[in-house]
């Protein structure tokens, strides 16, 4: 049953925002947003959040793209967010496969494709980006460009993790943390984290969490760790890109702490139309960081944005 947005003081709603719910074909239910755009939308960005996140946490991103005359789709990937999680524990980070959320965010775009207009943008970070990447792979997504954020194409796992993952899941102990067991979400102080330079935006996030620890997750599962760890390896296959064809522009922190950079330049090599872009001094949650690190994320989307759709209208950033 719907909770509604989590809004706080400083964290208010988008102008529109609907919240959208979807059984998916295994029968899980599914929580997403939909945000209008003007009255003459130039397209649909599909924003696709990272492992841990949330809706309520890219409210500030959805006003950007609405505010360049998109509208928005912005998903809570089952298992996180307040979508449906697939273990007792609902702070496990849990996931099966990467495919299945791939199919769950086709299956939606399937299912409201009336208010969807196009061109569609995907925008994608992290843990999003390795979904995006394997369903653009797969073909179960057809979007006119995507813009991807420091995407997870690449783990900084310790050596051994793919096989220690493929034993555990191997032994039906896919389920089990792969670190340290978490009871309860606990507030994280600014200084504990590496994801943004940003203190404003971090106790916002930790508000959100506050006002609602049923958002939560904490660690992966093994399972997790083995889907992740397959997907990524099969981006490296021979040719296994090279149908790709869309434009697409992938942007790394230049302090990235969490994924491989080196894989962006790596996998953004084997797609067929990739721009590369590196932003200095920013950490891994480039939406989430100071407004000068958002300011070149957002104006690498304006380049893609100005490649596949209408030149934005006079009234929308006005």
């Amino acid at each position: 049953m719907s909770q509604g947005f989590v809004q706080t003081p400083g964290n208010p709603a988008p102008e529109g925002l609907e919240e959208l719910w979807l059984t998916s074909k295994d029968g899980a239910r599914l929580r997403f947003a939909f945000a209008p755009g003007p009255a003459n939308p130039r397209g649909t960005v599909v924003l696709c959040p990272g492992r841990t996140e949330f809706i309520e946490k890219y409210f500030e991103p959805i006003k950007d793209f609405q505010a360049r005359g998109f509208c928005v789709l912005c998903v809570d990937w089952r298992g996180q967010g307040l979508s449906e999680r697939a273990t007792k524990n609902p702070l496990k980070g849990h996931l099966e496969t990467l495919d299945r959320p791939a199919k769950d965010l086709a299956f939606a775009i399937r299912t409201w494709t009336d208010r969807l207009p196009r061109p569609r943008i995907i925008v994608a970070h992290s843990m999003g980006g390795g979904i995006i990447l394997r369903g653009l792979q797969q073909g179960y997504l057809h979007p006119a460009a995507a813009l991807f954020s420091a995407p997870m194409w690449g783990i900084k796992a310790p050596p051994g993790a793919s096989l220690l993952a493929s034993a555990a899941y191997a032994v039906g102990a896919g389920k089990g943390f792969v670190s340290s067991p978490a009871k309860q979400w606990a507030r994280e102080p600014f200084e504990d984290q590496r994801v943004t330079h940003s203190r404003e935006r971090h106790e916002r996030g930790q508000d959100i969490l506050a006002a609602n620890p049923d958002l939560a997750i904490a660690g992966p599962t093994y399972a997790w760790l083995r889907a992740a760890l397959k997907a990524i390896h099969g981006f490296r296959k021979p040719e296994a890109l090279a149908h790709v064809a869309i434009p697409v522009v992938v942007v790394s922190a230049g302090e990235e702490k969490l994924v491989d950079n080196d894989s962006h330049l790596a996998v953004a090599g084997l797609l067929p139309n990739a721009k590369h872009i590196t932003v200095p001094g920013a950490y891994h949650e480039l939406m989430m960081e100071t407004d000068d690190i958002r300011a070149q994320f957002l104006a690498a989307f304006d380049d893609l944005a100005a490649r596949v759709a209408s030149p934005t209208p006079a009234d929308a950033t006005a």
